[in-house]
């Protein structure tokens, strides 16, 4: 398989810092090393399928969405790596990742991490309960739910060009979401101090959500910083 550039596409800044240390916006695309470009998307699933777009308009021969996920299944823990088989859309519609690229990446990190290989699904909204989580996980047989990867599969088949996810768990299945936590990130997954500052002192209940939060958040993020340090980059790729 011949590719000359990979596009990832990522929607929220804590997550492109895993990939680069040069500060992007909604909306930018940075080149980390030669053939691999990096845009930020924002999230959700237009933001993600412009960004898509923009990178084959800029090159790209490969798609991979890149980032977190929330677990739909028991045992599936923060820090959890979900390298999907399967998309499914919010319309149910079923995406198929590059099968040798997705075993070429299933082989290197099997091993260093908690691995699962089952259907993402998507949502167009956050799921903030555990009821959520598992009637989605009951309708779908998917065990992790994210917002972006479902429109970047879609853009790449359009394309006819392959496609992989890689996406870690942040927030688990049993986790409830505090809503005014999660009203003070923008668009780009930014954390706005005075939002999330007013939300909690109106919530105080919610200040033990925030911190379980921030803690699952931060042990997704050490494996993503794991998988991009390791990578030396050229296994990302399909070949």
């Amino acid at each position: 398989m011949d590719v000359k550039s990979l596009g990832i596409v990522v929607a929220m800044r804590d997550e492109a810092k895993t990939l680069t240390k040069h500060p992007l916006g909604i909306g930018q695309t940075i080149e980390v090393r030669e053939g691999v470009l990096v845009y930020l998307s924002g999230v959700g699933r237009k933001r993600a399928a412009r960004a898509a777009q923009s990178l084959l308009n800029r090159g790209a021969t490969a798609l991979l969405s890149w980032g977190t996920a929330g677990g739909l299944v028991p045992g599936l823990g923060p820090g959890s790596l979900v390298l999907p088989t399967t998309v499914i859309g919010s319309d149910q519609s079923l995406f198929r990742v590059d099968v040798s690229w997705h075993e070429r990446l299933r082989r290197r990190l099997e091993g260093g991490v908690d691995l699962r290989s089952a259907p993402l699904v998507e949502s167009l909204t956050v799921l903030m309960t555990p009821e959520e989580k598992r009637a989605l996980a009951s309708r779908t047989g998917a065990i992790a739910v994210d917002m972006e990867s479902a429109a970047v599969a879609f853009t790449a088949e359009q394309a006819g060009l392959p496609f992989v996810a890689i996406r870690v768990i942040s927030d688990t299945l049993d986790q409830t979401l505090p809503s005014s936590v999660l009203s003070a990130y923008d668009k780009s997954g930014h954390l706005m101090g005075w939002r999330l500052l007013t939300g909690l002192v109106q919530h105080p209940e919610e200040i033990l959500g925030w911190v379980r939060l921030t803690t699952n958040f931060c042990k997704a993020r050490k494996t993503l910083d794991r998988i991009a340090r390791s990578s030396e980059w050229n296994f990302l790729a399909p070949q």
